[in-house]
C-alpha cells in the first residue's frame, strides 16, 4: 500500500482511485497550495507519490502567485496553470517526490512546461472513466515499482534515486527489443557495467557479449576490427580474421565511444544495421550477422552531425529516441555509505586485497570470517572471526565534499586504494587491543584526491547551485539558498553545528542555522528519508 497526496480542486479523480484503485491509502483532496502543505507537514507516513491537477478553480486568495495589479484575465491565466506553479513550489520543498500531473484539457505545451518544472508523468484525462483509470495505474504501478526497485544487482549499484530506478526499469525494456541501444553520459558513469551486466543477460540471446573500445582501435583498422578481413586485405593481414560483429553473432556487442567510429567504417555499420550482413575487408562473400548493438559515447553526437563528423542517416539507425542517459555521480542522490560497502564489497573479492586481508588475519590471529565495512561514527563491536574496515566521520566527510569528476570510476579507485593501503600498513605492524579493526584514516584519502583541503576561495566554501527563473529575484536567492543548505546538510550528516562553523564562523551558532533551515521549508525527516 503506499501514501499518494492528490491535490485537486475537484473530487473526480478521488473518487475514481476510491472506486477501481482502492489498494493504496489517498490523502487529500488538497484544494491548494497551501492546504497541501498543511497535509505535508502533518503526515506521519512518508508520502509514495502526488497525483497534481493543472486547472485550479478557486478564489484568487488561494492561488499562487496572484498580485494585486493582475488584471481578472491574468488571474484567470493563473489558474490555468495553478498546477504548475505548485508543482514548481513542491519541487522546492521535497525535492524527489514523484509527481505525475493531470488535466482533462487538451493543452499539448504543458507536457514541456511540466518537464521543465520537474513532473515525472503527466496524464491527460478522456472524460472516460475505464480508460482514464487504466492509463492511472499504469503510470502509478511504473513509478511505485520503481520507487522500490533494485538498490544492488551483481556489481551495479543503482541506490534509491527515482531517476536511477526508471533507468533500470527503461533498459529492461529495451534490452528485449531488437533495435540498438544509446547509452549516453560523461565518462566512469558505468556505460560498460550496464552493458555487460545488466543488458546482455536481459537480451534472452545465447550468443557471447563482446566489447570494443572505439578509442583504443587505430582508425586504419576499425573497419577490420569490426567486420573481419581476408588474407591480403591490407598489409600485415596474414590471414582470414574474424571481426567483432561474428564474434557477437546471437549476442550483444558493444562499443564504446562510437563517435570514434572513422567514415568508411560508419559506412559499413550502416550498411549492417539496413541489411542484417556483413562483408569482411578484402572478401565479396556476405555472411548474415544477429547482434543486439549497444553503442555509448560521452560525446555530443547530434553536433558531430551538424558538423559532418557523423553521418546523420548512422545516428537514426542508432535509435537515439530511446537514448538513456547516465547522470554523474553528484546528481544521482547516493548514500555514499551504501555505495562505499558495495563497490569495496567488489574490490575484496579481487586478488589484490584478498591477500593483504589474509595477511591481516595472520598478524592479528584472527583466523577464518569475513570483512564488513563501517562508516562514520563511532567503532564497531567485535565480532568473532570479523575484521572491520573503518571509514571514520571525517573520512567521510573528505568523500562526500569530493566533486567526482570521473564518476564511479574514480569513487572506485580512489576507495579501492584507500583501503589497500590500510590494509598493508596493517599487515606490517602489530595490532593493538582492536586488532581486528583497520582504519582508513583522512589525512590517506585526502592524499589520494589530491588536495590539501575542500576547495575554498577567499570568501569561504564554494557549494555549486543551479539557478532557475521564478516570479521574483528573492524566489530565486532563496531557491540557491535551499539548495546550498541541503547540500552542507548532507555533507555534515544532519551537523547544524558544523554548518554553523561553515556559515557563520561559530560552532556554538547551530540553533540559529536550524532555524533559517526551518524557514526554507527543509524538513530533517525529508532529507533523512533521502538517505533510507
Amino acid at each position: 500500500m503506499a501514501d499518494i497526496l492528490i491535490i485537486d480542486d475537484q473530487d473526480r479523480l478521488m473518487d475514481l482511485l476510491a472506486r477501481f484503485v482502492p489498494e493504496h491509502r489517498y490523502l487529500g483532496p488538497a484544494r491548494s497550495y497551501a492546504e497541501a502543505v498543511e497535509i505535508l507537514e502533518g503526515s506521519r507516513r512518508s508520502l509514495d507519490l502526488v497525483l497534481l491537477d493543472v486547472h485550479f478553480d478557486r478564489p484568487a486568495d488561494e492561488l499562487l502567485g496572484v498580485e494585486p495589479s493582475m488584471s481578472d484575465r491574468e488571474v484567470e491565466g493563473l489558474r490555468r496553470r495553478q498546477g504548475l506553479l505548485i508543482l514548481r513550489q513542491l519541487r522546492r520543498r521535497v525535492k524527489d517526490l514523484p509527481v505525475i500531473l493531470t488535466t482533462a484539457r487538451d493543452e499539448i505545451s504543458i507536457e514541456d512546461l511540466a518537464e521543465a518544472e520537474g513532473a515525472d508523468e503527466t496524464t491527460y484525462f478522456l472524460e472516460d472513466d475505464h480508460i482514464d483509470v487504466r492509463s492511472l495505474k499504469a503510470q502509478i504501478a511504473r513509478i511505485l515499482d520503481a520507487r522500490q526497485g533494485h538498490v544492488f544487482e551483481g556489481p551495479i549499484y543503482w541506490g534509491r534515486h527515482l531517476s536511477m530506478q526508471r533507468l533500470r526499469q527503461r533498459l529492461s525494456i529495451l534490452a528485449r527489443g531488437r533495435l540498438p541501444i544509446m547509452l549516453l553520459g560523461p565518462t566512469g558513469t558505468g556505460k560498460s557495467m550496464l552493458a555487460r551486466h545488466f543488458v546482455h543477460p536481459r537480451t534472452g540471446r545465447s550468443g557471447r557479449f563482446v566489447s570494443v573500445d572505439l578509442s583504443t582501435v587505430p582508425r586504419d583498422l576499425a573497419a577490420a576490427h569490426l567486420f573481419g578481413a581476408v588474407r591480403g586485405a591490407y598489409t600485415g593481414a596474414v590471414g582470414d580474421r574474424m571481426g567483432a560483429f561474428e564474434s557477437a553473432n546471437g549476442g550483444t556487442l558493444f562499443l564504446d565511444e562510437i563517435g570514434n567510429l572513422p567514415s568508411d567504417g560508419q559506412k559499413l555499420l550502416l550498411s549492417v544495421l539496413q541489411e542484417g550482413t556483413i562483408t569482411r575487408i578484402g572478401d565479396l562473400k556476405e555472411r548474415p550477422v544477429d547482434v543486439k548493438l549497444v553503442v555509448a559515447t560521452c560525446e555530443d553526437l547530434p553536433a558531430k552531425v551538424a558538423q559532418g563528423e557523423f553521418r546523420a542517416d548512422l545516428y537514426m539507425r542508432l535509435n537515439p529516441a530511446a537514448a538513456v542517459r547516465l547522470p554523474p555521480l553528484s546528481e544521482r542522490g547516493l548514500d555514499l555509505g551504501a555505495l562505499l560497502r558495495h563497490s569495496l564489497g567488489q574490490a575484496l573479492k579481487g586478488a589484490g586485497l584478498t591477500e593483504l586481508v589474509r595477511e591481516v588475519r595472520a598478524m592479528s590471529r584472527l583466523g577464518e570470517g569475513s570483512v564488513k565495512i563501517h562508516s562514520g561514527g563511532g567503532v564497531p563491536d567485535p565480532e568473532r572471526g570479523t575484521l572491520w574496515l573503518l571509514w571514520p566521520e571525517r573520512t567521510m566527510r573528505l568523500l562526500r565534499g569530493h566533486a567526482w569528476p570521473g564518476n564511479l570510476r574514480e569513487f572506485a579507485m580512489v576507495t579501492e586504494n584507500a583501503a589497500l593501503v590500510a590494509l598493508a600498513e596493517a599487515a606490517s605492524v602489530e595490532g593493538g587491543q582492536r586488532a581486528d579493526v583497520v582504519q582508513v584514516r583522512p589525512k590517506l584519502v585526502q592524499e589520494l584526491l589530491h588536495v590539501a583541503r575542500p576547495p575554498t576561495t577567499r570568501s569561504g566554501k564554494v557549494v555549486p547551485v543551479t539557478l532557475s527563473p521564478a516570479e521574483s529575484l528573492n524566489q530565486v536567492s532563496q531557491d540557491c539558498e535551499r539548495q546550498y543548505f541541503r547540500r552542507l546538510w548532507f555533507e555534515n550528516e544532519g551537523d547544524f553545528s558544523a554548518m554553523a562553523a561553515l556559515l557563520l564562523g561559530d560552532p556554538d551558532a547551530g540553533r540559529k542555522v536550524q532555524l533559517r533551515f526551518n524557514q526554507l521549508g527543509l524538513k530533517v525527516r525529508d532529507l533523512k528519508a533521502e538517505l533510507a
